[in-house]
């Protein structure tokens, strides 16, 4: 066992930490029978059909899905992250379901958020381990927790990513 550990670098025993990490705190969302409609979840999943009917009706930068509200329209990427949005569309390029489009978006932002939180740590104390505590840690936080299977709140499950990145520009 040792020797397998010499062989793998400090970084990607850190990556494999994390990944354990983040697919332990996602393992619920591989469960078909959750509801991802619950609070803001109905909202994500609308934003989603409406963003990429946007980009269907040619808009360069859609912000104003022209289809709801009886013909209306509704400007909800105006009101709420856009990213959270865009980026979960890219997987139905591979045929996923909105709800699953949410359940790999909510994966992979655990994933660099503990990524990120590892690169910060890291480059304040230099120690590899302390680095990794740090990033599983950031990842298994209560509040993320309470974001990701109360609440569905994506735009601030994304925000977790950015806080290390911010504070590694910062030093």
């Amino acid at each position: 066992m040792s020797k397998i550990l010499e062989k793998i670098s400090q970084r990607n025993l850190a990556i494999i930490f994390i990944l354990l990490a983040s697919i332990v705190i996602c393992m619920p969302l591989l469960n078909k029978d959750i509801d991802m409609t619950y609070d803001d979840g109905i909202q994500h999943i609308c934003r989603l059909m409406g963003t990429q009917q946007s980009i269907k009706e040619g808009q360069v930068f859609p912000v104003i899905m022209s289809k709801f509200c009886n013909g209306f329209g509704y400007s909800w990427n105006i009101f709420y992250s856009p990213a959270t949005a865009f980026v979960p569309l890219i997987f139905r390029i591979l045929g996923m379901s909105f709800t699953n489009c949410i359940k790999v978006f909510m994966f992979v932002v655990v994933f660099l958020s503990g990524f990120f939180m590892y690169k910060f740590v890291k480059s304040v104390t230099r120690k590899n381990n302390v680095a990794i505590l740090a990033a599983m840690l950031y990842i298994l936080l209560p509040y993320r927790i309470t974001d990701m299977y109360i609440r569905n709140a994506l735009a601030e499950l994304t925000s977790f990513m950015f806080i290390p990145l911010i504070f590694l520009r910062i030093i």
